[in-house]
């Protein structure tokens, strides 16, 4: 077997820019190697898997490999067992699940349903498992290939075509099935003949299940098969885009997109070798990203600990999931750009903590995943509980409206814990203050009376002292207290007994500008 090498400081990328974003990337050097020809890229949404062809072989024979990410970087890619790599696949008709741990490809192995089959395997230990065909009704007497999976792997695109072989396909339409509540699957619907023309083949659903890219050659083409995008609007696919800017007059068809959406994966000619490129996708065409939120629900032990989880798109006011961790603790989501989140989890258990977390995914630049890990624990003397969610309106002690959730879920607990006492804290960084209301953020006034004496002249034109009592006003922004007993009073409101509160605020200087918080939580006390 030939080897794959990481040559030392070639670099990541092909073209860059100084400023923004590449237009081509080339992956790293563990999978482009001068001497080895890569083809047909399939990541996971997550990013974290690769799936690709190579000649790395004594034979010179295509073969299946797969990497995954370790640290951010990738490991050394290792060829697919046997029982994945068969002469009798269609050689690049593969695919990854969301997370990366389930390949799904298409072979004429037996058992079998009829000619090309969609089959699955599992990632397990450190290789992949036996493969299970998906049977009917996506499998038929005829020939199915290039499974393209929606994030949560409940919608399915494929192609069923009337003739194929290892190395291509012919007269082929492209249809989609969703997956019934008992875990079987619907019969496939062909997707619209403004996308199936004839020859429609290998789709790929991007994560945000409404952008879908596939390849024909019955459309005006540059020649052989071409990559075309279409979008799902208001429950109809849109005509179909070509894709130009990666187009060539050769058949340009198998690639794939990443959860975040900015890069298109495609193999293109090197100087000597096939190499595996990112594309840079046009705003005008590129799929909304989708961030991947990832994490643990368990108590301080590190037991999974029953708890519900809640997703709510703060901009619609809909809630977007409702469930479970899963058996092992472990929760798993795609939030879609352009919107923010709220999350919450929630303890079976009343008297325990709860975890809450807002995500903006409004902004040009979202990240690729973010992880939390949320501890619940019983609430006890010396434990501080962020509230990290509570807002004010503008220059003001008037709660906003959007955080009422969060304070119901702190009463909740509240009302479990009748021998505690909680003090609400709200501490300012960023004081300010001047003599004039000169900042709308100046809204307390104080006024301080200062007496003092000054020289005056009598009407016998002796000199004598003379008091007198000046008033000096001051205004800054230091509502700390009033914000805190603002939480209290609608604590109160919710049933809880003012007794078992207390509040304290605190303002000191910010030493830049751009250092100016507000932290407020609630500091458990004996009673």
């Amino acid at each position: 077997m030939k080897y794959f090498l990481t040559l030392f400081s070639l670099g990541m990328f092909s073209a860059t820019t100084l400023m923004g974003q590449a237009k081509v990337r080339k992956l790293p050097n563990t999978i482009n190697h001068p001497s080895i020809n890569v083809y047909a890229p399939y990541m996971s949404f997550d990013a974290n898997a690769l799936l690709f062809l190579s000649d790395n072989n004594e034979d010179n024979a295509l073969s299946i490999y797969y990497t995954f990410k370790e640290n951010a970087d990738w490991k050394d890619p290792v060829v697919a067992p046997k029982n994945v790599n068969s002469k009798f696949n269609f050689l690049r008709g593969y695919a990854l699940s969301a997370d990366g741990k389930k390949m799904y490809f298409s072979s004429l192995k037996s058992p079998g349903v009829g000619g090309y089959d969609i089959l699955m395997s599992e990632f397990k230990g450190n290789t992949w498992s036996e493969p299970q065909n998906f049977g009917v009704p996506i499998n038929t007497k005829g020939n199915e290939a290039t499974p393209s999976f929606t994030f949560d792997g409940n919608t399915l695109y494929f192609m069923r075509c009337d003739k194929m072989n290892a190395d291509k396909a012919e007269a082929c339409k492209i249809f989609v099935t969703k997956k019934k509540s008992t875990g079987q699957w619907e019969e496939p619907v062909e997707l619209p003949a403004t996308i199936n023309t004839g020859n429609s083949q290998t789709p790929r659903i991007m994560a945000d299940g409404e952008t879908l890219i596939f390849s024909s050659d019955k459309f005006q083409s540059k020649g052989g098969m071409d990559l075309y995008v279409t979008k799902l609007v208001n429950g109809n696919w849109n005509t179909p885009v070509p894709l130009d800017f990666v187009n060539t007059d050769k058949d340009d068809q198998y690639v794939s997109v990443n959860a975040l959406g900015r890069y298109l994966l495609k193999d293109a000619q090197g100087v000597k070798k096939s190499e595996i490129l990112e594309y840079l996708i046009p705003d005008v065409i590129r799929p909304r990203g989708m961030m991947k939120l990832s994490g643990t629900v368990k108590d301080p032990t590190g037991a999974v600990i029953p708890a519900y989880v809640s997703v709510v798109d703060l901009t619609t006011k809909k809630r977007i999931f409702n469930g479970r961790p899963a058996a092992d603790g472990s929760i798993l989501l795609y939030l879609m750009e352009g919107s923010k989140y709220e999350l919450t989890i929630d303890p079976e258990q009343s008297e325990f903590s709860y975890y809450s977390k807002q995500f903006d995914l409004t902004s040009d630049k979202i990240p690729q995943g973010e992880k939390v890990a949320a501890v619940l624990k019983r609430v006890e003397v010396g434990d501080e509980l962020a509230l990290d969610l509570v807002k004010f309106k503008n220059y003001s002690d008037e709660l906003d409206p959007s955080c009422y959730d969060e304070l119901k879920r702190l009463a909740r607990v509240i009302k479990k814990s009748p021998q505690l006492k909680f003090e609400v804290q709200v501490l300012l960084t960023g004081y300010l203050e001047d003599s004039v209301q000169s900042n709308p953020d100046l809204t307390e006034r104080v006024q301080e009376s200062i007496q003092t004496q000054y020289d005056d002249i009598d009407s016998l034109g002796q000199l004598y002292k003379h008091d007198t009592v000046i008033v000096r006003t001051t205004y800054n922004n230091d509502r700390t207290l009033l914000q805190a007993q603002a939480i209290i009073n609608y604590l109160v409101s919710q049933g809880i007994d003012a007794s078992s509160l207390g509040s304290f605020g605190n303002a000191i200087a910010a030493t830049l500008p751009e250092n100016k918080k507000t932290v407020i939580r609630v500091a458990v006390r004996k009673k």
